[in-house]
């Protein structure tokens, strides 16, 4: 009988928890990232989302785990080259253009961020809870008639830019893909051109050894002075230390970014944590934006069936 071992099992879909379970012996369960070499060697499916990170540490010559399932698009935590020497199967959204067309959340998370950052609004929040009342402190800015320029206009990018667009902005986007989409966004050629015109940017690319820290120093040093920067694809996308040097020469007036570099490690030691501990220009969620209810049953239920199958043709 095939084992399966769910982590990170908080809130799983109870109906899909049935359909696995119809087809092998499954446990829900915790773990921590130290449990997860022992894990691969008793189970032959390990799902999880986002709370691990898998490599050479964690895989050895007992290890009896032939899938690794993770219902997410992005796959930097896994060591795909590992799993594959291994005869893993590593099962994510990964490419699946057509489905995720109606997973939204991380779209939605992009301009919760924006209005947040804009509008100043945890500051102010955190002002009411001090029993004041100071509204002048708190004079903001809006969406309407900037420009907001997208990187990486795929599909999340352009869920992005229409939502953007309700709000009134002029949309620029930088992709090289052929079948750009100029209905969504006019097409710049240039990332220091797009930063160079846009009062908010907006991250949407995957993360691959092409686009690591493909936003650096000369990307910032282009943008204007005073706009807004926004990211919630992967930490590794931005060279961090000259996000924070834009930040700290008042270069950008804001940022807000849903990861970071090394979510898997320990986080106290990130200089963008430590800075947003002391300075309210820097707004920093814990890689939520894919982490909403409906999200969760919709992936589950897909990558279900993704696994069934991949057994199934064994």
């Amino acid at each position: 009988m095939i084992r399966l071992f769910i982590a990170e099992g908080q809130d799983f879909s109870n109906s899909v928890l049935q359909k696995l379970r119809s087809h092998m012996e499954v446990e829900v369960g915790t773990c921590k990232q130290q449990d997860v070499k022992k894990i691969l060697e008793e189970y032959d499916v390990f799902w999880f989302r986002l709370g691990f990170g898998i490599g050479e540490q964690q895989l050895s010559a007992a290890t009896r785990c032939k899938y690794i399932v993770t219902p997410v698009t992005g796959i930097d935590h896994i060591d795909e080259a590992s799993c594959a020497r291994r005869g893993i199967q590593v099962i994510s959204l990964k490419g699946e253009s057509e489905f995720l067309k109606n997973v939204r959340a991380t779209a939605e998370h992009t301009i919760l961020l924006t209005l947040m950052l804009l509008r100043q609004g945890p500051q102010a929040f955190e002002s009411v809870k001090n029993s004041e009342w100071n509204r002048d402190d708190f004079r903001g800015d809006e969406i309407h008639n900037k420009t907001v320029g997208i990187v990486g206009v795929g599909r999340l990018g352009m869920l992005t830019a229409n939502l953007y667009k309700a709000f009134g902005a002029r949309l620029i986007g930088f992709d090289h893909r052929p079948d750009y989409p100029h209905e969504v966004a006019e097409q710049i050629t240039s990332l220091t051109e797009l930063a160079s015109q846009a009062d908010i940017v907006s991250i949407h690319l995957s993360y691959t050894p092409q686009t690591h820290q493909i936003i650096s120093s000369s990307f910032f040093q282009a943008m204007k002075a005073g706009s807004y920067f926004i990211n919630t694809s992967r930490g590794g996308i931005v060279d961090e230390e000259a996000l924070l040097h834009a930040l700290t020469t008042g270069k950008l007036k804001g940022a807000a970014i849903d990861v970071i570099q090394g979510e898997h490690s320990s986080i106290q030691s990130n200089p963008l944590v430590a800075y947003a501990t002391k300075f309210n220009n820097l707004i920093i969620t814990p890689h939520i934006g894919g982490n909403t209810f409906e999200s969760f049953e919709k992936t589950e239920s897909f990558i279900a069936i993704k696994l069934i199958n991949a057994i199934a043709l064994k």
